[in-house]
């Protein structure tokens, strides 16, 4: 009896090749249209762990939920018949112009999920000419990420208890060339994440009997982790005592918890920063207006992706009062949320300056490392026109709230305490 498995291996092997020329592409993240399919992909490529170490928020995720959940609440009103035959998606953000009204904003630890993480993603931003913020908890040190940068560059900082380690840093981000820095203010101390609980998930990763089947589907992520520096906070070393990772968590641990900071020490910071000075995490009036007390230039409205206090409103719902309020005084960047161009043009209209995105670039990091990023910018850049001419538009600093609909109360205080400046 003659075999038929030669025949229909063969009969595979010319199928793909018709496929491939015909022009069908079997690139997976080519095909991947928006920024859920680029999600999945990370899904697929990491084990759970490192996944959900991106993917997940605070305690039961209600506020997770709630930022991409209002963001859908958000309708648009078109114009029709309006010569859209040109578009133009400049903005300008504390006076340094972006070809989009996106930059990347702080996430630590990115090495995590695979490559060289943070490396691939500010290449990927300097192609694009968008700006990189660099986080304090970096898989590479500042110096290594501004020696890959081709674009503008901001420092995202911590309130640590140390002002010495606050002036270091900022002294080496100023040197790196950081054009802007970001102070985080939302971090007293991390909030619960309750997937990384379950899956055992540490700094530096390490294999638990909780994990290990994980891992094992995995193994180019882990092979990756075991090429190039142990993974760590590299902006520490010299800084915390030791070099490993264990000792950077256990300095984190007891100098990243500052509970006696105030809008004094953002003050300071101001006396010792030169450039733009913003503080990210700000989601009421009250702290929209310390912030202008203290001098800083701009705020970004954020209730860090929902992984900090879990139960805060959604902060686009935030938005629009602080908008009122200080737009005119402060420079206003959005976060929270964003999936999509629409998104996007959603917090363009009601008053932010620029969208900072955070999980979409890490799951691009996480999918294909620098063509992933430069993926999540394709189809954000793409999707930013298709929705400006869908809308009737063509530029997007003349969008509006005239082009949206939102529920009333977000204009409106919520709050005794929202009147208040502290």
């Amino acid at each position: 009896m003659t075999s038929k498995l030669p025949v229909r291996a063969n009969a595979v092997t010319e199928l793909a090749k018709m496929l491939v020329a015909g022009g069908i592409s079997t690139d997976a993240l080519a095909n991947a249209p928006t920024i859920g399919d680029i999600r999945q992909l990370a899904k697929r490529r990491i084990p759970k762990m490192a996944f959900d170490f991106a993917d997940g928020g605070a305690d039961a995720e209600n506020t997770l939920r709630a930022n991409t959940g209002d963001l859908a609440k958000v309708t648009f009103v078109p114009q029709s018949l309006v010569d859209v035959s040109e578009q133009q998606l400049k903005t300008t953000v504390a006076g340094e112009e972006l070809p989009l009204p996106l930059m990347l904003g702080p996430a630590g630890s990115v090495r995590i999920f695979g490559g060289d993480g943070e490396l691939s993603a500010v290449r990927a931003a300097g192609q694009a000419g968008l700006t990189y913020t660099i986080s304090t908890a970096s898989s590479w040190s500042i110096e290594e990420i501004a020696a890959e940068a081709t674009g503008p560059l901001w420092f995202q900082l911590y309130m640590w208890r140390s002002r010495d380690t606050v002036r270091t840093l900022v002294e080496r981000a100023a040197a790196a060339g950081c054009t802007a820095l970001v102070v985080t203010v939302d971090v007293p101390v991390n909030g619960k994440r309750a997937r990384d609980h379950r899956n055992g998930m540490s700094i530096p990763p390490k294999v638990t009997l909780r994990n290990a089947m994980g891992v094992a589907r995995h193994p180019k992520w882990f092979a990756s982790l075991m090429r190039g520096p142990a993974i760590g906070f590299r902006n520490l070393e010299g800084i915390a005592e030791g070099s490993s990772a264990m000792s950077h968590q256990e300095y984190i641990n007891t100098e990243l918890v500052n509970l006696s900071a105030t809008w004094d020490d953002i003050a300071w910071l101001r006396s010792i920063w030169t450039g733009p000075l913003f503080v990210k995490g700000v989601m009421s009036l009250s702290d929209a207006h310390s912030a202008a007390g203290a001098g800083a230039d701009g705020v970004v409205v954020s209730n860090h992706g929902g992984r900090q206090l879990d139960g805060l409103p959604s902060s686009i719902s935030v938005l629009p009062r602080i908008v009122d309020a200080l737009g005119d005084r402060l420079s206003i960047i959005f976060d929270g949320g964003v999936r999509s161009g629409g998104d996007v043009l959603k917090a363009k209209a009601l008053g932010a300056d620029a969208v900072a995105l955070g999980r979409s670039w890490v799951w691009g990091a996480a999918a294909a490392g620098g063509r992933g990023v430069q993926r999540v910018i394709d189809i954000y850049r793409s999707e930013l026109r298709e929705s400006l001419i869908l809308l009737g538009l063509d530029n997007v600093e003349n969008i509006d709230r005239s082009f949206v609909n939102f529920p009333p109360e977000w204009s409106r205080p919520e709050g005794s305490r929202d009147l208040q400046v502290r």
